[in-house]
């Protein structure tokens, strides 16, 4: 089995078909770029790549691979200066290189072309020559040797290593062993020695390890990716739910934590390696998502990710997936993944991660269209995954009521999102760059997301949530959640039906605290009572990034709208006595973008927001 298994019908894609074309013309471009003006420099030091965020606005900063170190945020203008940014650069800059070697062996094999395997033989050659002179600056515990953080460069092995597979009838058997013991050896030593933890970084550097082994015929290598207490085979076993999901809980980080397996897999297929039963998880894992997929192609964002992702930004991925294991959820997924359905996400200057024509691997593998059956996805409940999916007809709600770790999660049990009708109302903004101070001062702070802060701090919560009612049929859940805060527990009652969300969120305690019960919504919001300007209510935990603050104190019930194109939302909340309604706006992933919300902060011993969402 070949890599590829046909480059003659590849070819005839890009003569029949204008998606293909558009792509193959793309992919020449970017490589071109790189073939003619590659020239790295062993006194760089590369760094830590969610340091590239603009410190004005919190942006990702755009890569311009022929400004080094210019770092100009594209959306607010400001120059990043200082050796974080610039050590970032350094990183970018190899990260592109990797990338390429793999696409110019792509190249190769449709052109002939021996400019591209003498590009791929420029990167291999400037590692190997200057290995012992590559600097990092990193966080302690994650460094590496080439890309700046060990994660990095098992990422890069992997696309070196599959440029590398392209062009392998190229290498004479001197050239194979140069670059292993001068590069792959000290690789997969530096990344063995730090695989001590079941995490998506193990996960990527295992797989680099094994597929060394593959290319190199170097079985101990394999077999150490594959056994032992981290190896790939735990990683699954202990990693992933009983239903699929990365048990780290984040959509973003199940899929690039099922990537590198993907890779491995087909390689194991190309040299004939058993994998003890990993298709099957690995299937499973990119079935799940295709089943929380909202209508429109967007997915629920928990917990730590970038923001924003949908179908379209892992459309790569299904099309190896479906290379692997075809299954009709792939094609779902693929056909809800190009044209209309394409979103942008936040790709580096250089390098296409996706379009909607696609990229490199709908090219290798897809095809122009896909069969695209609506997939019977209905109200489902995954306990091991601590979320919950409620359908009805147009209307969808994703909750989040428990963790499994506290790596990557957000303080933030018992948040939903909603969609209905191809709107996204009301979602999780997850995160960007961990060096940005959006994410440490608001996106990973309770206040952001729809749940309830108690005392103006952030939950503490670390548990299993548990499910004390579920009925699907009347697309109905009810789950607690103990000790969110000491002394105090949580319950959230939800029923939905198509266009109405009846919601009940009760904070459990013998104690008296203040409580505020948050809905952050998309559209233009109305209200229909009158509020007056206020002073902030707070100056940390995120409170001090609620803008255009305004109050009503109320005993009454209440209503509040938002309107997006023909659509409205209206939310009514049961009246309690001594209820300061807050509405504001808040930030979504960068100062530029904002959406309105609503917190409505109670004083007692306990609290029950009973509201209702209506959609019309």
């Amino acid at each position: 089995m070949s890599y590829v298994q046909d480059w003659q019908a590849v070819q005839e894609k890009i003569r029949t078909e204008a998606w293909a074309k558009t792509v193959y013309d793309t992919l020449v471009e970017t490589t071109e770029w790189w073939v003619t003006h590659y020239a790295d420099d062993p006194r760089r030091i590369t760094g830590w790549g969610h340091n590239y965020f603009c410190e004005a606005c919190g942006s990702r900063i755009d890569f311009e691979r022929e400004a080094p170190h210019v770092n100009s945020c594209g959306s607010c203008g400001h120059v990043n200066k200082g050796a974080r940014f610039d050590q970032a650069w350094n990183y970018l800059y190899r990260d592109e290189a990797h990338k390429h070697v793999f696409y110019a062996g792509v190249l190769y094999q449709l052109t002939g072309d021996e400019r591209y395997p003498a590009y791929i033989r420029s990167v291999l050659s400037f590692y190997c020559d200057h290995y012992e002179q590559l600097q990092v600056d990193v966080p302690a515990g994650y460094v590496g040797k080439i890309a700046g953080i060990n994660l990095c460069d098992a990422v890069g092995m992997i696309w070196l290593l599959q440029g590398m597979e392209m062009i392998k009838e190229t290498f004479s058997t001197a050239e194979l062993q140069h670059y292993k013991s001068h590069l792959f050896n000290p690789q997969v030593e530096l990344l063995e020695k730090l695989c001590k933890s079941i995490h998506n970084i193990t996960c990527w550097m295992k797989a680099a390890v094994g597929m060394t082994g593959m290319f190199f015929g170097d079985s101990s290598y394999v077999e150490r990716a594959l056994e032992g207490p981290f190896g790939l085979l735990q990683q699954l076993q202990q990693g992933v739910t009983a239903e699929g999901f990365w048990y780290e809980g984040s959509f973003h980080y199940h899929f690039y934590c099922v990537e590198p397996f993907t890779y491995f897999l087909l390689f194991a297929r190309m040299y004939e390696v058993t994998c003890n039963g990993m298709e099957e998880i690995v299937k499973r894992m990119y079935v799940f998502p295709a089943e929380l997929v909202f209508d429109n192609g967007v997915f629920p964002n928990p917990n730590d990710g970038w923001p924003n992702i949908a179908l379209t930004h892992y459309a790569g991925q299904y099309e190896y997936a479906n290379r692997l294991f075809p299954d009709p959820a792939f094609e779902y997924a693929l056909s809800r993944s190009y044209g209309a359905y394409y979103r942008q996400t936040m790709a580096y200057g250089g390098m296409i991660e996706n379009s909607p024509e696609g990229w490199v691997q709908r090219l290798l593998f897809g095809k122009g269209e896909y069969a695209g059956e609506e997939m019977l996805r209905v109200t489902t409940n995954y306990p091991a995954s601590q979320i919950c999916s409620l359908r009805a007809g147009k209307t969808a709600l994703f909750m989040k009521y428990g963790l499994n770790t506290r790596s990557h999660a957000h303080p933030d049990v018992m948040n939903i999102e909603l969609f209905d009708a191809d709107y996204l109302w009301s979602h999780d903004i997850s995160s960007n760059g961990y060096g940005s101070f959006l994410f440490l001062e608001w996106q990973r702070k309770t206040i952001a997301h729809n749940t309830v802060v108690v005392d103006g701090v952030d939950q503490v919560y670390s548990e299993r949530g548990m499910i004390e009612q579920f009925e699907p049929e009347r697309n109905r859940i009810r789950a607690k959640a103990k000790e969110v805060y000491p002394g105090v527990d949580y319950a959230r009652d939800i029923q939905l039906q198509e266009g109405c969300i009846s919601d009940t969120f009760e904070v459990i305690t013998a104690d008296e605290h203040q409580t505020d019960w948050l809905f952050h919504c998309q559209g233009r919001m109305e209200t229909a009572f009158e509020t007056q300007p206020c002073s902030p209510i707070g100056s940390e935990f995120g409170y001090q990034h609620l803008m255009n603050l305004r109050v009503c104190t109320t005993s009454d019930s209440w209503s509040i709208r938002w309107i997006m194109g023909e659509r409205t939302l209206t939310l009514r909340m049961e009246g309690c006595i001594g209820t300061d309604v807050y509405v504001f706006e808040g930030y979504e992933d960068t100062t530029a973008k904002k959406r309105s919300g609503v917190l409505v902060r109670r004083q007692g011993c306990g609290a029950a927001y009973r509201a209702v969402y209506t959609i019309e």
